[in-house]
Order: C-alpha cells, then structure tokens, then sequence
C-alpha cells in the first residue's frame, strides 16, 4: 500500500464517508458496517489492538488494517475508498501493496458485466425538443468500469494474498490460485449476489454482498465449499472433512478449526475427542509470536482442495446417528486467556454440520 495518501484525499474521505454513500447506496452500506473490512482497525478489533501492542511491525499492519489512519492505532479502518480507489497491485516477496489512484479527481473503479468498456460522468441527458431531462450517474463521484482487476480476485490480492515475516515465513499466504476462476474468484464467494438494489440512483435486481463473508461475518456461506463424510470401516469408522476451495480454508496463524464427532445411540449420546486443526508457528522448536518465527512447529489446516481423514476406533451398529460439526475460532481460547481478551473473542464459529445414520442416509 502507499506510504502515504495523496493531500487530496482527506477532501474526498469527507465527501465520501459512509453517511454520504449510504444516501445512495443504504443496502450496501448496511452490509459493510458489520464486515470484518469495517471493523479492521485497532480501535474495533480488540485481538488485532492485542497483537498489535506486541508487534514491532506497527506500519506494516497498518497498511491493512487501517490504511486511512494517522497511525496504527486509529480509529478509522477501511472506507469505500480502500478498495474503490486502488489502481493496480504492486506484486512483492513480503507482502503485496495496493498503489491508489493519484489524481485529484473524484472517480472510483468497479465492475459491472456489460460495463467493462465505461466510463459514467455525472450530468444531465436531454431530449432533442429539450422536453425530458434524466440524470445519469452519481453526483458524488464519477465511476470507471474499466480496470480489469475488479473482475478478477487481483483486486483482493494487495491485502490478502501474502505475508512474510523479516525471518523468510510465511505467517499467512492465500496464493491468487483462486484469482481468475470463472464465477468463484475470491469476488464471486466473498461478494456473491444477493437480492436488492446496489443504488438508489439506478435500479438493479441484485448487488454484490459486501458483508465480506469470512469468520467474522458470512462464515455460513462458507458451508457451500466445504464436505464432511462420514465412513463405515471394518472396524470403527471415519470422518473426512474437505476443504473446495481454492486455498488454505484458514490463513491467519491464530485460527483454529475444531471437528466435534457424536454418536447418538437411542436416547444416549457419546462425544467422541474433539480433533483440532490448526498452523501452529514456532522458534527454537516452540510456539511463539509471528514477528519472531521462523519455522513451523505445525500445520494440519487443509489446504486448497484437500481432505483431512480422521478415524474413530468405535463399532458402529444399524441405527446409530453420527452427528459432525465443524467449528472454526478466531483465536484459541488459552490464546485469547493470556492476551486479556473477552471469551467471546475466541467463540466458536459454526461453519458445517451433517448427520449419517447407519444403514440409512445421510444429509
């Protein structure tokens, strides 16, 4: 990102906080103000406020999570202008930067199918006998359709898609596998049509969600892209878990994922180990901050496209309900204990569930 945004843009933060957006464009707004991207900065965030007293890499975590704050501490986190104002993605070995659009103009970029060739300007269409008059745009800002990174996942990829400590490891990497996929790009699962109109000004049937699905907010929609199985054996059975997406299912070195297995045998129900998965980092072989790792001590998230098998050694009869549960959290409990966070902070997050009935079927 930027080092610094152009003197211009303090002027166009006030034209375009979300009180202004939201007169046209309410629907969206709503969506916004509940997503993990308006919430990202430290006064919000009480883990990411957590880590970051802790961390020596304060500019560094600014640049995502408060790119339009006086400092890492601020208050303001993402507006509409941290995405609708980046220009291109400056790839690097680090971490990525989103380079914003420089001149002194009031124009955003976003992407509409059958627009890819616009530019709409705000002004007044009349008819030839000066009868009719119609608006066309937005009196607020201008809108360029243009920019190929908005119909693609590149547009995510100055934030999300790498982070490597100053020891060479990677606290966090996404990868842009998932970037030109037709109809899944990190746009199409994250912001997925939804009912309503994405303005007042022209109306539409849907929009693209901004909620920004992920654990913090939309983790059900997740569900679409993730299997549980459960599988008879001579002796015991098995549970698979899947991950169908094109990337780590978590990538943030704090998540945990948590399989919670049940037989329900009659009117009696067995809970069996919970089996955790998790990216655990380390130095000197134990677990420690992600500014000071420089190796894994443990990873058994899956990855894109991956299965993680586990077995249970217990005989299944005809009849027996196997009920799984995959729960995801933001941060382990103990974790949460020690940084002086609320329980909530580290609740778990429901992302599948599924029952297998011996002998029967399974849903």
């Amino acid at each position: 990102m930027m080092k610094f945004f152009p003197l211009f843009l303090p002027f166009l933060l006030n034209a375009f906080d979300l009180g202004a957006c939201r007169s046209c464009h309410p629907a969206i707004v709503q969506e916004f103000e509940s997503s993990a991207h308006a919430l990202s900065s430290a006064k919000k965030d009480p883990f990411f406020a957590a880590m970051l007293r802790r961390s020596p890499e304060k500019k560094s975590c600014r640049n995502c999570h408060a790119p339009e704050a006086k400092s890492a501490e601020g208050e303001r986190g993402m507006t509409c202008l941290s995405c609708h104002r980046i220009e291109r993605i400056e790839k690097h070995a680090q971490a990525n930067r989103n380079l914003y659009r420089q001149k002194a103009d009031k124009l955003l970029y976003s992407a509409e199918k059958g627009r890819e060739d616009k530019v709409v300007t705000y002004h007044i269409e009349r008819s030839w006998l000066g009868f009719s008059r119609k608006k066309v745009g937005s009196p607020y800002h201008d809108i360029d359709y243009r920019n190929p990174i908005y119909y693609s996942g590149e547009v995510c990829m100055g934030c999300h898609s790498h982070k490597v400590n100053g020891h060479g490891l990677d606290l966090c990497r996404m990868g842009d596998k998932g970037v030109d996929l037709d109809g899944k790009n990190c746009i199409g699962c994250h912001m997925p049509r939804v009912p309503g109109s994405a303005t007042t000004i022209r109306q539409s049937d849907t929009h693209a969600w901004h909620g920004a699905a992920g654990l913090h907010h939309g983790a059900a929609m997740l569900s679409a892209y993730l299997t549980l199985l459960v599988q008879a054996k001579e002796k015991g059975f098995d549970v698979v878990v899947k991950n169908d997406t094109p990337h780590p299912l978590l990538t943030h070195p704090a998540r945990i994922l948590e399989l919670h297995t049940t037989i329900v045998r009659g009117a009696k129900a067995q809970k069996l180990p919970v089996q955790k998965m998790r990216r655990v980092l380390a130095r000197n072989g134990k677990p420690t901050a992600p500014w000071l790792a420089d190796s894994l001590l443990e990873n058994t998230i899956p990855a894109a496209g991956q299965s993680k098998r586990f077995h249970f050694d217990v005989a299944l009869r005809p009849g027996d309900r196997v009920e799984t549960v995959l729960e995801a959290r933001l941060l382990p409990p103990p974790l949460a204990k020690k940084l002086g966070l609320e329980a909530r902070e580290a609740a778990a997050i429901p992302l599948k569930r599924s029952v297998y009935v011996v002998g029967g079927s399974s849903k």
